[in-house]
C-alpha cells in the first residue's frame, strides 16, 4: 500500500508544481499570495483533520524533544512556504523543480549527521549526481545565475531538505492528519509577519481564483499520501519514487507550459537528478 501512496503523491506534487508556476507569474506580491495558498491549505488540512476525529490528545503524551522537533518542521515549512512564490516567478517550473532536488542531498547530509543513518559509496555517488544536476542548468545561463531568483530556490530547498530528517521522528507519535494540520496552520505565523492589509489579501486572493484551492488542496494530499508512504516503509524506499515528480514536472513545464528554453539541458539534468535520488535508496 505505501507504493501506492508514494506513487500518488508524486503526481499529485508534480501537477501542483506546473499549477504553482502559473499561478507565480499572475502575483503582485509572493509573499502575500503565500499566505493566500498557506490560508486555503489550512483550511483543508483542518476539514480533513476533522473528519478523521480531530482529536489532540496525542500531543499530551510528547516529550521536549518531540514538541522541539515539531517547532522546527513548523519553522521549515513556514520558511520554504513564505520564500517559495519569490523563486517561482523568476524560475521555470522544470528549473526550480530540478534545483529543488537539493533538498535530497540537505535531507541526507542531516539524516546522516542528527539521525545516524550510514552512508555508502551509492549515497556518495547519488549525492554528486544530484549536485551536478544542479550545476547544469545554472553553467551558463543568464536566466538564472547568481540572480535573486536562484538564491530564494536555494533557500527553499535548503528549508524543504531539513524536514527530510525532522518530518520522520516529529510525525512518527502522531497521526498524519494530526501532523499536517499543526504545520499547515502554525506556519501561517512565519508567512504572516509582520503583517498584511486587509487591500493586499483581496487582492490576491482575486489573482489566484480557483487555481490557488486547487494546488492547494493538491498540496494537502501530496503531503498526506506521502506521510502515509513514510509510515508503511523506509524513508529511502519511499523518496525515489516520490522524487519521480521532478520529472514530470520537467516533461509537463516542457510540453504543457511549453517552457522549452534549454530543453536538452533539462530533460538531461532531470534524468541526473532522478538517478542521483535513485542510488540514494
Amino acid at each position: 500500500m505505501w507504493f501506492l501512496f508514494a506513487v500518488s503523491s508524486a503526481i499529485i506534487f508534480a501537477s501542483q508544481e506546473l499549477l504553482m508556476r502559473i499561478l507565480s507569474i499572475k502575483t503582485g506580491n509572493p509573499r502575500i499570495f503565500s499566505l493566500v495558498f498557506n490560508l486555503w491549505g489550512a483550511a483543508f488540512a483542518i476539514a480533513l483533520f476533522i473528519l478523521q476525529g480531530g482529536s489532540f490528545s496525542a500531543l499530551t503524551a510528547l516529550s521536549l524533544p518531540q514538541y522541539l522537533l515539531i517547532g522546527a518542521a513548523v519553522l521549515a515549512y513556514g520558511l520554504y512556504e513564505r520564500f517559495q512564490f519569490f523563486a517561482r516567478r523568476g524560475l521555470d517550473a522544470g528549473t526550480f523543480t530540478i534545483i529543488m532536488r537539493l533538498q535530497t542531498v540537505i535531507g541526507f547530509v542531516g539524516a546522516i549527521f542528527f539521525l545516524q543513518e550510514s552512508l555508502t559509496i551509492s549515497k556518495i555517488a547519488g549525492l554528486a549526481l544530484i549536485i551536478i544536476a544542479s550545476l547544469l542548468l545554472v553553467y551558463r545561463n543568464p536566466k538564472i545565475a547568481l540572480s535573486a531568483s536562484l538564491g530564494y530556490a536555494l533557500l527553499c530547498a535548503l528549508a524543504l531538505g531539513s524536514t527530510g530528517f525532522i518530518d520522520k521522528p516529529a510525525s512518527a507519535p502522531l497521526p498524519p492528519s494530526l501532523y499536517s494540520f499543526i504545520t499547515w496552520t502554525l506556519s501561517l505565523v512565519i508567512i504572516g509577519f509582520p503583517g498584511v492589509s486587509k487591500k493586499e489579501m483581496v487582492k490576491e486572493f482575486r489573482i489566484g481564483g480557483w487555481k490557488v484551492v486547487i494546488a492547494a488542496l493538491l498540496n494537502v494530499i501530496g503531503f498526506i499520501f506521502y506521510l502515509l508512504a513514510v509510515a508503511g516503509a523506509e524513508a529511502s524506499r519511499v523518496n525515489p519514487i516520490t522524487a519521480t515528480s521532478s520529472i514530470l514536472t520537467v516533461l509537463g513545464g516542457i510540453i504543457l507550459l511549453r517552457e522549452r528554453d534549454h530543453l536538452w539541458r533539462k530533460l538531461i539534468a532531470g534524468i541526473i537528478a532522478f538517478a542521483g535520488v535513485y542510488l540514494l535508496k
